[in-house]
């Protein structure tokens, strides 16, 4: 700011006020009294209530009950004490405040813009840290401030969790690129593996970023004594702080929990007594929950205790890192999923092929970070809650799907599919060249003897027949293709396929490839893993499916205990085994291992394959699981022997020794790495969905496959968790040297984002039959993400180094020539420059360090935007209506859409929707009745109908006498479900009896799997009149092919269907169809019978 021009337009006192405010950080003003940080004595105390979104409590009791009473609790004590402050976290939070109770949210940007409720933690919902990925923390800030932002003009600066299961020692490498500069927290006095190492310091990450951290705020339940400010403890805590580091201050929660409202009146009667007394023996400062961080200015920081590692607890740490395990699993593949979709909307956007879907992606994320809730995806909540979180997740891969989908349509639209047989294209998400093995199933009208994969330049690639059915063939292929990569095959029908491979061999007991030779027991057990290249035997006894009791009963599915660690297993699992060869090659070699033990059936199918993917030996397994009071462990002993072993984080490594009375049950994510003391040679543990394992010896290491604990009086539920058929992979990685020679962290990557194989029509393209969306000359960084900034027409890359080693110099080369680039953080804001020519990025980065940065690509002409029409359609219901007269629409039953929800037009893959009136008293849905509908003139050649229906149903739509059947789901309900046990009574609450919970039998998974265009989070109902708090309302998009010169539409004569928009598009003749599944299919589910 010019100082002339700012003296000409103020007076001096104001001039010296924002001296005071913004040039002084140490001193700040707060509840009308000025303090100064590095002299005064100061506790801050956080007024909070704390709201577990689900637990013992799920979405509809917290939308009914704990949003509306945190709002009215704490307006009443606004209103009556001056000085009082609160602090609430979690966007999606204020989101239901917003969707359920508006004029309440009205009253509530009042008290945000007055400054006497503040917007805390910066987070989507206070979510766990040790299951989530990096990338999910990151997001969990950018669209949680993002929201606070658009909304109150507001953000915050800290990350608040005060009920979380530990931490890792990546989390303040991940929350100092996020652009935040607290953290807080009461956990670590529910029994932290290294205590409490300060209570205010710096809590420093792998990359030697730290952020400030209370570390001992209190427990958020606690009341503030009569004059706080006289109390004796906390005085003492002052003298010991002021020792320590020379400074007098610290900091506190005070409030309530776990069901929202507000602190008790007495408490906040006691807060505000305690101001401004002369006889105080320190300040009570009645603060947001990042204002202490905000004060700390440079000078104090430096003086402060420090820590760097993991912050995990013991006992809860334990089993909340495996209980409920298909949550695991659809988190972990929902954030892969994100990952590959994202950067080929990038690459349609900016080819200007499609716009890339912010609303779509958005939402799909905001389900999944939800969902990471510190008691949703830990696994600890009554099982209704899950119904919830398992639709959300599969509604979240709905949408990422679609994504990947159609934006891969549009970009390999440019791409030359042409070829003498099936145009099949494999799509890499790895940032990364590759050679490995796709998977795909292909229809037939007339199966052929036998097919052959053919590269672009015509030499033909390993391939394999798994399976063969009446009218389609399952096939595997070898493939070569680039980093981050599409590319083009050829499937040409043959009469043989005569492919002999000399190193693959495979008998019913043993497997071999140029890597490994693998031998088994009797039992199904590995007795021997060789490594060829090694020339030395992996194992030093045989491998072993362990069974270790499991006994918690205050807390069963949050602990394992170290009492029942320090037992040896009671059994294996290795009853009545059965072995059989299952796949022969020229590709891949696989034997079948069937076991059953503990009421239990484990189905194993080891395999090794040819070339670079045979580095790994793959384990798929598909569990049907009845256990009870039992953990199930993969154990490895190894020859391959040290104290140590390297877990990764995703950002970051640690390494942890065996197991102790504090960490015997430990978490990583992708792989963890045994390297022998000699440094000569290691074995990584590969794992798609499985985040725990414990190392009983320096030379065993135990995967953590299941967890379902014995129980006592408390959660009883929690004694049959996990009940089911599951299905998980686990794998092993054999190297020389340590674990950043053998580039471990490359093989997870490949590990948990397998090669995508989709049919393309055939057409011509400018792109070839080969592109890489995005590449890395340095094997040291991999990719976080590759995405669209939100508010800006950049794309964002984001990047973290991988081997604990500076790297400098890194290039990053993309597929457009780079007109301006700079750093930003977490948040999307400019840090700085980085270098940048031509279609490349330069810079450097430090060890387990992030970066990211916005790049503009330079402009293309524009594509000719597809020609689109809506279509009028005679509306004959009302289908809407708004919060303030619910009675107005009548979908089904009196059952409505909330009109307040449902935008003017909805967008679905490039296709606009138009939609009928919201006002009452307006039909805006067509019962389908058979009505025949006018097509327009012109040339069109696509359909899209948005639809839904009172109940599962199918119509024949009828164009110009061709039948099509549609087959139009449900507006309503759950579009997907895991095996969902039956108990003896309906609902099951946190303290049902024994009797109550006992399981009557188990309802098999199932998935509709319709494009969602658009869905809601609740539904009208109009009498009694309800907002019908999380029942999901939807509508779908369904595609019906235009012969040219159509000219009429006849719909199904099927009063079950509603149609709410049709729209004509002349759209590319261009078809991708998915040949493998990217999400979850169920595709290993059966019929589940009770067992003993």
């Amino acid at each position: 700011m010019n100082l002339d021009q700012f003296f000409s337009n103020c007076k001096l006192s104001v001039f010296l006020a924002f001296l005071i405010r913004f040039s002084i950080p140490a001193v700040a003003q707060e509840n009308s009294r000025s303090y100064d940080l590095t002299k005064d004595r100061i506790v801050y105390t956080v007024g909070y209530a704390h709201l577990d979104t689900e637990w013992n409590w799920d979405y509809p009791t917290v939308v009914n009950e704990y949003i509306k009473n945190i709002l009215t609790e704490n307006f009443y004590l606004f209103k009556k004490y001056p000085n009082y402050r609160f602090n609430f976290t979690g966007s999606r939070r204020y989101k239901m405040m917003k969707e359920y109770y508006p004029e309440l949210y009205e009253e509530l940007k009042k008290y945000i813009a007055n400054g006497k409720w503040f917007v805390a933690g910066s987070s989507v919902d206070e979510a766990e840290t040790v299951i989530s990925s990096p990338e999910s923390i990151i997001r969990q800030t950018l669209y949680g401030n993002n929201f606070f932002q658009s909304e109150f003009d507001k953000k915050s600066n800290d990350y608040m969790l005060p009920d979380c299961f530990g931490f890792p020692s990546s989390l303040p490498t991940i929350l100092n690129h996020s652009g935040l500069i607290g953290f807080s927290t009461q956990k670590l006095s529910w029994g932290s593996a290294v205590g409490v190492p300060f209570n205010v310091g710096t809590w420093y990450g792998p990359d030697g970023n730290g952020i400030v951290s209370a570390l001992n705020a209190g427990a958020y339940v606690s009341h503030i004594p009569d004059r706080f400010d006289l109390d004796k403890g906390w005085n003492k805590r002052l003298d010991k702080n002021k020792k320590n580091t020379g400074y007098a201050f610290d900091y506190r929660y005070y409030g309530v929990g776990d069901q929202g409202g507000a602190p008790r009146e007495n408490d906040v009667v006691h807060a505000e007594e305690s101001l401004n007394n002369a006889d105080s023996n320190f300040k009570v400062v009645l603060s947001s929950s990042d204002q202490m961080f905000k004060d700390i200015i440079p000078e104090i920081k430096k003086n402060l205790p420090t820590y760097k590692g993991d912050l995990l607890l013991t006992e809860h740490s334990a089993g909340s890192i495996t209980s409920k395990a298909f949550m695991k699993k659809m988190n972990r593949k929902n954030e892969l999923l994100a990952k590959a979709a994202e950067p080929l909307a990038v690459i349609a956007d900016w080819k200007k092929q499609a716009t890339y879907p912010f609303s779509k992606i958005n939402a799909a994320w905001e389900l999944v970070l939800s969902n990471q809730m510190h008691d949703i995806l830990p696994g600890t909540s009554i099982p209704s809650v899950y119904e919830y979180a398992w639709n959300d997740e599969l509604i979240a891969a709905n949408s990422f799907s679609n994504v990947l989908k159609h934006s891969l349509k549009q970009v390999t639209a440019d791409m030359d599919t042409r070829g003498k047989g099936r145009s099949v294209i494999v799509y890499n998400p790895v940032e990364k060249k590759r050679e490995g093995i796709v998977t795909a199933t292909l229809a037939y009208k007339k199966v052929p003897q036998t097919i052959l994969v053919y590269e672009p330049s015509g030499k033909p690639v390993k391939t394999q027949i798994i399976s063969k059915t009446q009218d389609s063939i399952s096939f595997i292929f070898e493939v070569n293709i680039p980093s981050m990569g599409i590319k083009v095959y050829d499937v040409r029908d043959s009469k043989s396929n005569i492919q002999e491979n000399p190193d693959l061999n495979v008998k019913t007991n043993m497997l071999e490839n140029e890597h490994y030779k693998v031998e088994l027991n009797s039992t199904g057990d590995i007795t021997q893993l060789y490594d060829k290249n090694l020339n030395k035997s992996l194992l030093k006894y045989p491998t072993r499916l362990d069974f270790q009791s499991e006994k918690s009963f205050t807390w069963p599915a949050w602990n394992m205990l170290w009492d029942e660690r320090q037992k040896p297993p009671f059994a294996t699992m290795s009853d009545s085994v059965e072995m059989k060869i299952v796949e022969k090659g020229p590709l891949r070699v696989a034997i079948e291992v069937t076991r059953y033990a503990q009421n239990s059936i484990l189905k194993q199918t080891l395999s090794l394959a040819s070339g670079a993917a045979g580095k790994r030996l793959e384990i798929n397994n598909v569990l049907d699981w009845q256990a009870t009071g039992v953990s199930l462990k993969a154990a490895f002993p190894l020859t391959a022997v040290n104290d140590n072993t390297t877990y990764s984080w995703g950002v970051g490594t640690i390494e942890r020794g065996v197991n102790s009375e504090k960490k015997y049950e430990v978490p990583s994510k992708q792989w963890f790495d045994q390297t022998d003391e000699s440094n000569e040679f290691g074995i990584s543990i590969l794992e798609d969905s499985k985040y725990g394992s414990d190392k009983p010896d320096p030379e065993t290491l135990r995967l953590t496959l299941m967890f379902t604990p014995e129980t006592d009086k408390r959660y009883i539920f929690q004694k049959s968790q996990d009940w089911g058929v599951h299905e998980f992979n686990y794998g092993l990685y054999a190297h020389s040297g340590n674990w950043q020679e053998g580039r471990t962290p490359w093989q997870g990557k490949f590990f948990n984002q397998p090669l995508m194989a989709f049919e393309s029509s055939k057409h011509k393209g400018r792109a070839g039959k080969e592109i890489s969306i995005l590449h890395i000359d340095n094997d040291g960084i991999g990719l976080m993400a590759f995405k669209k900034m939100e508010n800006s027409s950049y794309y964002l890359i984001r990047v973290n180094e991988l081997l604990g080693r500076d790297q400098n110099g890194v290039n990053i080369t993309l597929p457009a020539t780079v007109v301006d680039a700079y750093e930003v953080n977490g948040q999307e804001e400019r840090l700085g420059q980085v270098d940048f020519a031509q279609n490349q990025i330069k810079f450097d980065l430090k060890h387990y360090g992030i970066k990211a940065f916005a790049v503009k690509f330079s402009s293309i002409a524009p594509k000719e935007v597809s020609k689109q029409l809506s279509i009028a359609l005679p509306y004959n219901s009302d289908a809407f209506s708004f919060d303030t007269n619910r009675n107005d629409g009548n979908l089904e039953d009196k059952y409505s859409i909330p009109a307040e929800l449902i935008p003017a037009r909805i967008v679905h893959e490039d296709v606009i929707f138009k939609m009928g009136p919201t006002a009452d008293r307006s039909d805006n849905v067509l019962i389908s009745k058979g009505q025949q509908i006018q097509l327009p003139e012109g040339a069109y050649n696509t359909l899209y109908v948005l639809a839904a229906a009172t109940k599962e149903t199918q119509g024949d739509f009828v164009i110009d006498g061709e039948v099509n059947t549609l087959k139009i789901q449900d507006w309503t309900g759950k579009i997907g479900q895991f095996y969902k046990r039956e108990f003896a009574v309906d609902r099951v609450e946190h303290k049902d009896t024994e009797e109550r919970v006992a399981v009557k039998g188990i309802q098999s998974p199932y998935l509709k799997t319709s494009s969602i265009a658009w869905f809601a989070t609740h539904r009208h109902l109009g009498y009694p009149s309800a907002n019908k708090a999380y029942e999901y309302s939807y509508l779908y998009a369904y595609k019906l092919k235009l012969s040219k010169n159509a000219k009429k539409l006849t719909l199904p004569d099927n009063e079950s269907i509603r149609i709410f928009a049709i729209t004509a598009v002349d759209e590319s003749t261009v078809d991708l169809e998915t040949l493998s599944p990217i999400s979850e299919d169920f595709n290993y589910a059966k019929k589940v019978e009770l067992r003993n």
